[in-house]
């Protein structure tokens, strides 16, 4: 019988790529039955119409408000209240170019039934590692290091959700991702919440597809652009704005290392410096 995975994805205002990254899920995955939840933030390009012509697409609309965390959660919560039940959730990016068979290869890889989570490492396009299962570099600092598994298994205290699957059982347990974040850290924080509930997360030892890193050229961490501007994009939702970001590293690394490393991104900024 075909393992059934409940797939879950936000999108916005990029038709021809999200819809190349669900068809091609689909067609290369032929071994399980896949079924998803997009939910797109109030696209005006057609993605939403376009998704909702695929049976085994269901589409939740936003209003341009929720961006990918906030979407993230809406999908996460509407697939709880499913009757039908599933062997494994898939949260995943829609940027994502994923190659053949590599849902297939993780679905028959994991441990079903055990307190374990398998996460998928994309490369860029230089062939490089760009985005997978993440450890902790500090107990004090919040960095972390991007890591995959090689000739030995490799575990990590969280992910970035580009491809991450999780046994049905854990993914009705634990929380959605947590309503403080709208954009960016949702999926980090997530990931520590499922360490701290006691399930291993296990990085493959292959890449499941091509994504290449966010540029930094033309962002808050650019040293080119101007330092009231850097500010303002930094406290935008797409950025990282500061209560945000002090929740997160107080939640997970302490009210110190909060007070200290919410502070330290407007020094770098004053004095010109890359962040």
């Amino acid at each position: 019988m075909k393992k059934k995975i409940l797939a879950v994805f936000t999108c916005f205002n990029r038709k021809e790529k999200t819809l190349s990254c669900v068809t091609g899920l689909i067609k290369g995955n032929s071994g399980v039955d896949l079924y998803f939840i997009a939910v797109d933030d109030g696209s005006t390009d057609g993605t939403a119409e376009a998704l909702e012509q695929i049976e085994s697409v269901t589409v939740l609309h936003g209003a341009g408000e929720l961006y990918y965390t906030g979407g993230m959660r809406e999908g996460m919560k509407y697939a709880k209240r499913q009757e039908l039940s599933y062997d494994y959730v898939l949260l995943f990016n829609d940027d994502v170019e994923f190659y053949p068979e590599v849902i297939e290869k993780m679905a028959d890889r994991i441990s079903y039934g055990k307190n374990q989570v398998l996460v998928g490492a994309t490369c860029g396009s230089d062939g490089k590692l760009s985005y997978g299962g993440a450890k902790k570099k500090s107990h004090f600092r919040p960095s972390f290091e991007i890591v995959m598994s090689k000739d030995t298994k490799v575990f990590c205290d969280t992910f970035n959700a580009n491809c991450v699957l999780i046994p049905w059982e854990i993914f009705y347990k634990v929380p959605v991702m947590d309503a403080h974040y709208r954009h960016s850290l949702g999926d980090f924080a997530y990931g520590l919440t499922l360490g701290r509930l006691g399930y291993e997360m296990e990085t493959v030892d292959f890449f499941v597809g091509v994504c290449d890193d966010n540029p930094v050229d033309g962002t808050w961490r650019d040293p080119k652009v101007s330092r009231k501007k850097r500010i303002q994009m930094k406290e935008s939702p797409k950025g990282l704005p500061a209560k945000e970001w002090f929740y997160f590293i107080k939640s997970y690394f302490g009210v110190t290392s909060a007070c200290i490393f919410t502070v330290l991104p407007y020094v770098k900024i004053l004095l010109g410096r890359p962040t």
